[in-house]
């Protein structure tokens, strides 16, 4: 994640052209599936566990909204113009308004997961709430290239339009991308039903077995000469390529579970870096691209560097990121209250700022 993004904001445009980087290009398209993949199963893991803990309004329910409507403030927030509500409101274009509309990864997650929370509570039964996200995953999948087909501004308000295509340049709208959030809580919670049963072994090497099939029949879907949508972005919306991404996706989860059984890794890093993804995604974002309170690198840099020097900036950041998110970690394990404190001083500050900066 980070070094696509480091080399997307900062590696020079003629290097890009050459042949590596579109196997590069290729290979990165991976990482937002498995991104949204994982954020899908973990829902449903946390959730199938504790099932009717979920499915009532308490505390438990409103500290998972409280987190996803925080998910989706930060979205917007990194997606502001300017640092001042009274700037927006007198100056933003509208080409800045639409800007800061577009549904990023942040949105796409948020929204995903406050509907299925919801979900959660109103259906009350498990089964059929996995049966709702099989209908709603297939839904997704099979109806993205019309959806991005339509055109929607002018009778459809832009923020709305923002989460269905990308006609507002959004990179990723509902469609097709919370398909994979949504195919996340299926694997969720067949794994939990497997482990229950201490039968998560065999799962996974079936899941191999069948995730290999799966690309392997939707690379000859492609090959067929039958067109059954309008023009649409074949890449990022058809059904048969979403099924190849999902199979290499459902077929790194097994992976890694393997791996995780067969290799042990002394270090604390990589767990904990695993645990504050978000932490780690908002601030690279902040320090790559910048945002309405700091420079980012790429308006020091733009893309003029070399792949030696894009690596070298993302290697830093990579190093940076680690040592961060560890000591956020801790402080957050030992000084639970201070950590809460900083949160909500930030918080503040922030707000303060946006509501009474002039300009």
């Amino acid at each position: 994640m980070i070094q696509g993004h480091v080399f997307e904001a900062l590696l020079d445009h003629a290097v890009r052209l050459q042949s590596f980087y579109y196997i590069h290009d290729f290979f990165h398209g991976f990482v937002a599936p498995i991104f949204l993949f994982a954020s899908g199963t973990a829902f449903g893991v946390s959730t199938f566990k504790r099932w009717e803990e979920h499915t009532v309004i308490g505390p438990r329910f409103w500290k998972r909204v409280g987190k996803f409507l925080g998910l989706l403030v930060i979205g917007y927030a990194l997606h502001l113009p300017y640092f001042s509500l009274a700037k927006i409101i007198q100056t933003a274009t509208p080409a800045e308004i639409n800007s800061w509309l577009q549904s990023d990864a942040l949105h796409c997650i948020a929204v995903t997961l406050l509907c299925l929370q919801i979900g959660v509570l109103i259906i009350k039964n498990e089964r059929r709430f996995v049966v709702l996200c099989a209908v709603g995953a297939l839904f997704v999948i099979f109806f993205s290239p019309i959806i991005w087909s339509l055109h929607l501004s002018g009778t459809v308000p832009m923020w709305l339009v923002s989460y269905l295509n990308n006609e507002n340049a959004s990179i990723f709208p509902l469609f097709p991308w919370s398909a994979y959030m949504l195919c996340g809580v299926l694997f969720g919670s067949v794994f939990i039903n497997a482990k229950e049963h201490h039968h998560a072994v065999s799962l996974m090497q079936k899941n191999v077995a069948l995730s290999a099939g799966v690309i392997v029949i939707s690379l000859l879907c492609v090959m067929l000469p039958i067109q059954l949508y309008p023009a649409h972005d074949f890449w990022k919306t058809d059904p048969a390529i979403f099924f190849v991404r999902l199979g290499a996706v459902s077929m790194a989860a097994s992976s890694i579970f393997f791996a995780e059984h067969s290799v042990k890794i002394p270090s604390r890093i990589p767990v904990i870096m695993g645990r504050e993804s978000l932490f780690i995604y908002v601030v690279h974002l902040m320090i790559v691209y910048g945002s309405v309170v700091n420079p980012g690198l790429k308006s020091y840099f733009g893309p003029t560097l070399s792949v030696v020097q894009a690596i070298g900036i993302f290697l830093a950041i990579f190093f940076v990121m680690a040592i961060v998110a560890y000591a956020w970690y801790e402080i957050k394990a030992r000084y639970a209250t201070g950590a809460v404190a900083i949160r909500i001083a930030l918080s503040t500050i922030f707000l303060y700022e946006f509501l009474t900066r002039p300009w």
